[in-house]
């Protein structure tokens, strides 16, 4: 029997595979390197970069893959295994969920076996539970929000290197299944802006746990993005009358000690700002966090910090 693990494991991640050492390649990285970070042979990854990048897309595109999707999906698994071999296991984990729910799978597994042409399992059991109407309605309001994030000539230009993402909760939240996110983040592709999934509940991640624990001090709150941190997006907050303040903090190791050092320093003034600088830590980027009520007016506010970037 042929099952879907085994179209995944035999036709869908060599492809994707021998795509991320080409891009590695690209980055100068050489052969025994790139072996190293995908933990696999020095003579399987020479396999792969003999044979040219086109063939290996024309295989994902036989699957009914886009290119668009392709790119996104390399660009963020090259970034990850570079500089965070965690977050390329999770964005590959997330690839896959969302080519499972979507039938992209089901491609593979269809042309290896005709009997199965009718076959919708994988989609119906990878596919979001039926939600609410409250939290169907947040998630339209963030998929507008993205819309209007991948549509800005701008936003690309405060994207930060580990990337965009958007926490949006229900008012009354209770829990993180309460609180919607973008499962693989907003990524560069072709100097735009672009959501590699679509937003879900329950995504646990770094702005979910951070949005979670502000509420607790405001339940207001509602929204959190992250963007770049410089000293050019720095003077444009401070000079545009926006409400800001700045972490302190020593030594931080991981994000958890982010979220504490930024709780500390909201409880410190008794409310949230608009903008909160943090600068970062032992291998964790500065990151600036856009707080708000609402997507609409926490994604305009975004937007209008991206435009100015670029125009001042």
């Amino acid at each position: 029997m042929y099952t879907f693990c085994e179209a995944i494991t035999e036709d869908l991640l060599p492809p994707i595979r021998a795509l991320v050492a080409h891009r590695l390649r690209e980055k100068g990285y050489s052969q025994t390197q790139i072996s190293n970070f995908l933990g696999k042979t020095q003579p399987l990854i020479s396999h792969y970069l003999s044979n040219g990048r086109e063939y290996w897309v024309s295989k994902l595109k036989s699957f009914g893959l886009e290119l668009e999707v392709i790119e996104s999906y390399v660009d963020t698994l090259s970034r990850d295994i570079i500089s965070e071999p965690k977050a390329a296991i999770k964005t590959f984990n997330l690839m896959l969920k969302d080519f499972l729910k979507n039938g992209k799978i089901c491609n593979i597994h269809k042309q290896k076996i005709s009997s199965l042409k009718d076959c919708n399992i994988c989609i119906e059991v990878f596919s979001q539970p039926t939600l609410s109407r409250e939290k169907e309605f947040l998630l339209k309001k963030l998929e507008k929000a993205i819309k209007d994030i991948e549509e800005s000539p701008y936003f690309v230009s405060i994207i930060p290197e580990v990337y965009v993402n958007i926490a949006a909760s229900l008012e009354n939240c209770r829990s993180f299944e309460d609180i919607a996110t973008i499962p693989g983040r907003i990524v560069r592709v072709k100097n735009r802006a672009k959501a590699l999934m679509p937003p879900e509940f329950g995504i646990i991640s770094h702005l979910t746990k951070l949005l979670f624990e502000v509420k607790k001090i405001d339940p207001s709150i509602n929204v959190v993005i992250n963007i770049k941190y410089d000293k050019k997006l720095a003077h444009i907050v401070s000079t545009s009358n926006i409400y800001f303040i700045k972490t302190e903090h020593d030594i931080i190791y991981d994000e958890d000690d982010v979220i504490n050092c930024i709780r500390k320093a909201i409880e410190k003034i008794g409310n949230v700002p608009k903008v909160v600088f943090d600068e970062g830590g032992f291998g964790l980027e500065p990151i600036t966090y856009v707080f708000g009520n609402t997507i609409e007016e926490t994604i305009n506010l975004v937007l209008d910090l991206a435009k100015m970037y670029v125009l001042k």
